[in-house]
């Protein structure tokens, strides 16, 4: 297969991308994928034997587009945001890259939980080769590999690694650039996996073949994905424009989950006379002789703007000392082992009781505790109820997002850290992803690579829930 000079499938790239003003140009290609699975016996499932699916490509200089009917999936690696358009709708939602990465190492290590279970159930022959899930989320799992070993065939290459055969590479190709064989790879990464040593193989080779398959295996049984590139084309636009479709608007039905996120998109920055206000809250509380009530006023204060308290009078810390609802919520929130997590949540609830159910920090509280205790699902309910009633109060956007990550929701948890990251990016409770976003970066680099990333605090926030909806980095994995 050689290049044309010519697009043959202009409809690729007329409705969204630029003319080519970028000092390096794209590559376009057509894909066809026929997926089909051989089920061990008497294992039943829903998915078909045999399915294909066709879609076109561009791997541009800094992005990658992904078209599958009226779906248009646009990865930026200059931003780390990733688009998912409905071209039909001439609308978009947005994500973070982090996601994806994060979600294939949370997966790894619920897959690696898995296979111990079965080992120590005695039934380690029915778990997944290691290799295979490598192969499945393009991440490695930290076990010695031995290298990549070729069987030649009549026109291919079978590629195995630990005596299990992953790629059957046909010999036809065209020969690309190092940068289109890196964007070459990183388009099979996010859509379709590949081992990580598949990959790195397929990048250094500098060409795009013209068939190939990649095969794999689960618990249910083998699968081989056959991909047939077609229509390649050289000279494509090398930059995009969302300018002809706008966000996904809200729906009337939209879940208390989404209607929440959705909000935090929207809110302008916090106001400078933000923090002066609550601490003039908390003043008059002091004045009034409620000291519990202050003390909570500026809880929400560093949780809204990441204020510290500060500048007490002898007479504040004095009446903040006598008051034993602080000393009883401090010490509850102190506990470390399930008992004293469960007398710390009676206690708040307690709090929670007297001082009224709405009192969003107490609730935030309680959150906490039973997230701790493994009440994941009422424990969102209650970041919800707060952040419905304080938006701003970006604490609650992190321990919402620890949740949902918690429950393998990677979308929608960089959406709620992002929210909270945009209102105070200095709140220290947010050190914890940004360690986590560092920690990516350094153990899956393959996945950030193509494009020199902006700033965090440059990079939009805004982003929809991926539920229920088809995304790339994640359908098509085994």
């Amino acid at each position: 297969m050689t290049l044309v000079p010519a697009l043959r499938r202009a409809s690729v790239l007329a409705f969204l991308f630029l003319g080519a003003s970028a000092a390096q140009a794209s590559v376009a290609f057509h894909v066809t994928v026929t997926t089909e699975r051989v089920n061990k016996p008497g294992v039943k499932t829903s998915l078909p034997a045999r399915e294909t699916q066709d879609s076109d490509v561009v791997l541009g200089e800094h992005f990658i587009s992904v078209r599958d009917g009226h779906t248009l999936s646009v990865l930026d690696f200059a931003t780390r945001r990733r688009y998912m358009i409905d071209t039909a709708a001439s609308t978009y939602d947005t994500y973070s890259l982090f996601d994806v990465a994060g979600s294939r190492a949370a997966e790894l290590g619920h897959r690696q939980g898995i296979a111990g279970m079965l080992k120590v159930s005695g039934l380690e022959q029915h778990a997944t080769p290691p290799v295979y899930e490598e192969q499945a989320l393009s991440v490695l799992d930290n076990k010695r590999r031995g290298p990549l070993l070729p069987q030649v065939l009549d026109g291919a290459v079978l590629w195995s690694l630990d005596g299990q055969p992953l790629l059957r590479l046909e010999i036809a190709g065209s020969p690309v650039s190092g940068d289109e064989a890196d964007a070459f790879a990183q388009w099979l990464r996010y859509t379709w996996g590949g081992h990580p040593a598949v990959l790195k193989m397929l990048a250094d080779g500098k060409r795009i073949p013209a068939a190939f398959t990649l095969h794999h295996q689960q618990i249910a049984g083998k699968v081989a994905r056959h991909f047939r590139i077609s229509a390649m084309t050289a000279g494509a636009p090398a930059t995009y424009a969302l300018s002809a479709y706008r966000p996904r608007p809200l729906a009337a039905d939209a879940p208390v989950l989404e209607r929440v996120l959705a909000q935090a998109a929207l809110l302008p920055p916090l106001e400078p006379g933000a923090h002066p206000a609550l601490r003039a809250e908390a003043e008059k509380l002091f004045a009034a002789d409620q000291p519990f009530e202050a003390f909570l006023t500026m809880l929400e204060d560093h949780f809204s703007t990441g204020a510290l308290v500060e500048k007490l009078t002898p007479q504040q810390q004095l009446a903040m000392q006598a008051c034993q609802p602080i000393h009883d919520l401090t010490r509850a929130l102190l506990a470390k082992d399930k008992e004293g997590m469960q007398a710390a949540l009676a206690t708040v609830q307690g709090l929670r009781q007297q001082y009224g159910l709405a009192q969003p920090v107490l609730a935030l509280f309680e959150g906490t505790l039973r997230a701790r205790l493994g009440q994941r699902q009422a424990a969102m309910a209650l970041y919800l109820q707060v952040l419905q009633a304080r938006p701003q109060m970006a604490a609650a956007y992190q321990d919402l997002g620890d949740a949902l990550y918690a429950q393998f929701d990677a979308p929608n948890a960089w959406r709620s850290w992002d929210a909270g990251r945009a209102l105070a990016p200095g709140l220290r409770q947010f050190r914890k992803v940004n360690d986590l976003e560092r920690d990516l970066l350094r153990d899956y680099p393959a996945f950030f690579d193509g494009g020199a990333p902006l700033p965090l605090k440059d990079q939009p926030s805004t982003s929809r829930p991926a539920s229920s909806t088809k995304t790339v980095g994640s359908t098509n994995l085994p």
